[in-house]
């Protein structure tokens, strides 16, 4: 049996599903440009653990593309000047993250990674895009301040992967659902996944899922800080889609969220959370900051 009866019979299954591999990006299914084009990066990174303040970047994907401005088909990718580098970071790579993403101490050993470079395709970039940039952007916002220039959007936060059906932003499974896989946990591969997932159209709307990121990208978002809420308020919180700031010793904990709606917000908090109509905190989060660790800053 050829591989082409294969897949027709598992196709014709109920019982079975079919995965295909994400294609190299030449053999996407890209269109040519009919309107304005701008650049894109998408960044992904491999670290030496999930600590943001004493872990360190040590594998950086930088892969450039283009696309257009107003209907957000991406129309090319730039793998040529695509960059895949390692770092060697200031102490040993714990075992525990070498077993997630295979970098070991030789494999890194005397790497640096040219800034020069990284200024050279960061530099004439509209935007920045990271799956779950809350973990890349401050990871390299530490090493190369270049990228507290640019306006970052994130894959895993702002596309509404629930409306669409999907049960989790995570990129294995929002391929799977898809009919695809790759080789994960490698910063290059990981972002040509993110980045193909962006050329597909999403699985309710049918809208390109770069055009739906790009909608929310260019929204003005505020961060709303629910601070001194009680213990037993969390599950609220959480289910809300709050995340937790312990302050890192140099502001109040609170619960946040990032939302284009504050006031909605601030009226839950004060109803449901609060019981009073006391003062909520509210800061803009302009998308030179979003998911940085300056979102904070005043």
């Amino acid at each position: 049996m050829d591989f082409t009866e294969a897949i027709r019979l598992i196709k014709a299954s109920s019982d079975f599903r079919l995965l295909r591999r994400v294609p190299p990006s030449r053999d996407w299914p890209l269109t040519a440009a009919s309107g304005e084009t701008r650049r894109g990066v998408f960044v992904d990174t491999e670290t030496t653990g999930l600590d943001q303040d004493t872990d360190e970047v040590i594998e950086l994907a930088l892969l450039p593309f283009e696309y257009e401005r107003d209907t957000g088909m991406i129309v090319r990718v730039d793998t040529d000047a695509a960059l895949n580098a390692f770092r060697q970071p200031s102490l040993p790579i714990p075992p525990e993250s070498s077993k997630i993403h295979g970098i070991n101490d030789e494999m890194v050993k005397g790497q640096i990674i040219d800034p020069e470079r990284i200024k050279a395709i960061i530099e004439p970039a509209h935007i920045v895009i990271a799956h779950n940039a809350a973990f890349d952007r401050p990871k390299v916002e530490k090493h190369w301040p270049i990228f507290e220039e640019k306006h970052w959007a994130c894959s895993f936060a702002e596309i509404d992967w629930k409306a669409e059906g999907v049960g989790s932003a995570k990129l294995d499974y929002l391929l799977w659902a898809r009919g695809w896989f790759h080789d994960g946990h490698r910063a290059l591969s990981d972002a040509e996944a993110a980045l193909f997932l962006l050329t597909l159209p999403l699985p309710t709307s049918g809208r390109p899922g770069l055009n739906a990121l790009l909608e929310c990208a260019r929204r003005q978002l505020w961060v709303v800080r629910a601070e001194d809420t009680a213990f037993e308020q969390r599950a609220a919180l959480k289910a809300r889609d709050y995340r937790w700031d312990d302050g890192e010793g140099k502001r109040i904990k609170a619960w946040w969220l990032m939302t284009n709606d504050p006031q909605t917000e601030l009226d839950w908090l004060r109803a449901d959370i609060y019981g009073d109509d006391r003062h909520v905190t509210v800061l803009k989060a302009p998308a030179t900051r979003r998911y940085s660790s300056r979102l904070w800053a005043e």
